[in-house]
């Protein structure tokens, strides 16, 4: 197979970027006992998830070269560019104030940045506050997942 650097259209490298965000959730997924007690452990759902998105990046990669899933779109210019260059640095922000600050703020500020230009200011605080909440309860004391609520900081 002659691969040359024309084929490497947008489905290749959004194949190779999933690829290797699979591969480091594989990877990590180790780091968790597959087993627990009565059932699955935390590590069950990481390894399963990533390996199947491993097999379906590899097979989307595969497709891309062969020119199966080619389309007639191009790179996002414009306003649809700012707004994916938007929610990546949202994105940057959650995780630098998830480390500094712990979930409840990062998140919390996250869902704000995204919802100030929909809803009005008390909406988008009391939705963003609300939903963050939520999560939080659900996950430390529903699923027994502890997500930190501080960060190193404070």
């Amino acid at each position: 197979m002659n691969i040359n650097v024309k084929q490497f259209n947008a489905g290749v490298w959004a194949g190779l970027v999933i690829l290797a965000v699979a591969v480091i959730a594989f990877v990590i997924s180790f780091q968790y006992s597959y087993s627990g007690i009565v059932g699955p452990g935390p590590g069950f759902f990481p390894f399963w998830l990533s390996l199947i998105l491993m097999i379906l990046a590899v097979l989307y990669i595969y497709e891309s070269i062969k020119g199966k899933n080619v389309s007639d779109e191009e790179w996002p210019t414009g306003h649809s560019l700012k707004k994916i260059v938007f929610i990546i640095m949202a994105l940057l922000l959650f995780l630098l104030l998830f480390v500094l600050c712990g979930y409840l703020v990062a998140g919390t500020v996250f869902l704000i940045v995204l919802f100030f230009k929909e809803y009005k200011w008390w909406q988008t605080v009391a939705l963003s506050v609300g939903i963050t909440m939520f999560i939080y309860v659900m996950f430390n004391n529903v699923l027994k997942v502890h997500i930190p609520a501080n960060g190193i900081l404070f």
